[in-house]
């Protein structure tokens, strides 16, 4: 396993836990961690240095999600190669816009191309790697996606990214929703909310996809 930079093993870590549909503090309490045990605060050292976790961190985590060690460092060779895309990519990331869910529902928020409309969207800073030109974050300022997603947790969603059969996508009207895709039909997507619930959503509602989350 190699890391260029000690942050590329946290990122991976905390791509993991989303892509386990868990905040890495989940991530965490499912690995019978201290839920702390993952917060930026854990990440560095009195002096500012990143800390890497302890073998005994990385191992049990490993096993809560259900990887080995061989996959993870493939894993990790794939945040890393992220990590080293040419600067034109890395200045697309230092600001990025934002609004808050219980807002998603007002249509004026986005153009026709469904992309946000600049000045009714706040702006700032990006703390997602690779984020694009067009993707933009939603803070969520409810409860009611926890434990997959806490309260205050910033979504990255990316418009021009492919849906596939178990993403999670957000749909913003007629009222905002995060589901898990099931499948593209000509009436719309068949959906599984995060809590259970079968929806079909109609196809004037488009589907966009949230690719990261980060406290």
């Amino acid at each position: 396993m190699r890391a260029d930079r000690p942050e590329q093993i946290w990122d991976a870590i905390d791509r993991l836990a989303f892509e386990k549909g868990l905040t890495p503090s989940g991530l965490a309490r499912a690995a019978g961690l201290d839920p702390t045990a993952l917060n930026p605060s854990k990440r560095h050292m009195a002096d500012g240095r990143v800390r890497l976790p302890r073998m005994e961190t990385m191992l049990a985590l490993l096993r809560a999600a259900s990887m080995s060690w061989h996959d993870f460092a493939d894993y990790l060779a794939g945040e890393t190669k992220r990590g080293q895309e040419g600067p034109e990519r890395r200045s697309l990331t230092g600001r990025i816009k934002v609004v808050e869910f219980s807002r998603l529902g007002t249509a004026e928020l986005f153009d026709r191309a469904h992309l946000p409309v600049p000045h009714l969207w706040a702006e700032a800073n990006s703390p997602f790697a690779d984020a694009g030109p067009h993707d933009y974050a939603i803070r969520l300022d409810s409860a009611v996606y926890e434990p997959s997603f806490r309260q205050g947790s910033l979504l990255l969603v990316t418009p021009a990214s492919v849906i596939h059969t178990g993403d999670r996508v957000i749909f913003c009207a007629p009222s905002p929703v995060i589901a898990i895709a099931d499948q593209g039909t000509e009436n719309g997507w068949r959906v599984t909310t995060l809590s259970g619930e079968d929806l079909t959503i109609p196809t004037a509602s488009p589907a966009h996809r949230v690719t990261a989350a980060t406290l």
